[in-house]
């Protein structure tokens, strides 16, 4: 209990101390007036209650003057000996000047902050106002993410909020890092086959690498619907979707001012073009040959009858053909189906292949196997006239 009690006291005393420390001195701030600063008043204080003792000292010593009070002599004997006191409160005048001059530039200091922190403010609502009328009238995000605008906005500017409007620093560093970062990944993919997986943990690294340091702006979702079988059908797919983000992010970031280099993007977009130039080809051929597989020797869940496996097939087939710039009386991925299927079927699977696929590319096969036999028909009869001619 006496433990409590003296807990107690203590706790009442230490706000009356602080308080008198806060009365007896008081700092000086913009919204300090000069009379209740305590440097002002302790100046006055020291400096006025030195002189009037020092005055009433020099009265009690002074003798009789033999005048009359009041008269001009005593006046001026008075005046005279009262010199000291007043030269001592005359000292404090430029003290006083000083620590009101002092009061001043410290007010004049909070407004000019103040003024700063108000411009700051307007500066930044104006940014941010600006950002929302341009992602409402571009929408450069649009099926690409879903992140709030704000959010992006955060990302992309920082210190916005302090008057700096300087993109984030981790995005120019991405931007710069990617040339060199797809060019690596267009050697991978140039060694990569349709048939043959040894580079697909080295290329699914890359990707994600970049798509990681992608999805940290744009929060974007670069999953695929396609069968996990069509691995570099999947990685084309994604790296259009990264080819969009770049985009959006350079357009978001240089909305205001161009922050990021043209000749930057530019060249992000022609390495990115090369590797879909590279994968474009061996991804179409992966197609293919999952569709002819699945079709002629199925697995698992697949439509029972030949007849349907043939109709889907066909559909697959002159819809690539159509988007190479075929239609369905001509077919220009003849060459790319031959190659397939005589690079990863044997002989007895092609009968199976040759009774799935649809007439019109067993037409154009059987015209491209012709043709290719005649052709070496002639290379073989210039070889043989030449040896003929030799001997």
């Amino acid at each position: 209990m006496a433990s409590k009690k003296l807990a107690t006291q203590m706790s009442t005393k230490r706000p009356q101390k602080e308080s008198s420390k806060k009365r007896l001195w008081k700092h000086m701030d913009a919204e300090t007036t000069l009379l209740e600063s305590s440097a002002f008043r302790w100046t006055v204080r020291i400096f006025g209650y030195t002189a009037m003792l020092y005055a009433a000292i020099v009265v009690l010593n002074t003798g009789p003057s033999g005048h009359e009070p009041l008269s001009p002599e005593y006046l001026n004997e008075l005046v005279a000996s009262l010199k000291s006191p007043a030269l001592i409160a005359g000292i404090s005048l430029p003290l006083l000047g000083l620590i009101a001059s002092h009061l001043r530039s410290i007010q004049t200091k909070v407004q000019i902050e103040t003024q700063q922190q108000q411009n700051t403010f307007s500066n930044y609502l104006a940014h941010r106002g600006q950002f929302n009328e341009f992602m409402q009238e571009e929408e450069p995000l649009k099926n690409i993410s879903t992140i709030s605008k704000w959010t992006l906005y955060g990302l992309l500017f920082p210190k916005a909020e302090d008057g700096n409007f300087e993109i984030s620093p981790t995005l120019v560093s991405l931007f710069q890092s990617l040339p060199k970062r797809i060019e690596n990944l267009r050697h991978d993919l140039e060694s990569a086959k349709y048939n043959n997986r040894s580079m697909q943990a080295q290329i699914e690294k890359k990707i994600k690498d970049m798509e990681w340091d992608l999805r940290e702006f744009t929060h974007a979702d670069f999953s695929c619907d396609l069968n996990k079988e069509m691995f570099l059908c999947i990685q084309d797919k994604r790296i259009e979707k990264q080819i969009a983000c770049i985009g959006a992010l350079y357009e978001c970031a240089n909305f205001h001012s161009a922050q990021l280099e043209d000749s930057l993007l530019w060249e992000i977009q022609e390495k990115y073009v090369y590797c879909k130039t590279t994968i474009s080809p061996q991804s179409m051929r992966e197609r293919l040959l999952i569709w002819i597989s699945n079709a002629a020797f199925p697995k698992g869940l697949q439509p029972e009858s030949e007849g349907e496996r043939e109709q889907e097939l066909k559909g697959k087939l002159l819809y690539e053909n159509r988007c190479k710039g075929g239609n369905d009386r001509e077919i220009v991925i003849i060459d790319e189906i031959a190659e397939v299927i005589k690079d990863n079927f044997d002989e007895e699977q092609l009968h199976t292949i040759n009774r799935i696929l649809p007439p019109v590319i067993n037409i154009y096969l059987n015209n491209a196997n012709t043709s290719a036999l005649e052709h070496k028909r002639e290379l073989d009869d210039q070889r043989q006239d030449g040896n003929t001619s030799e001997s």
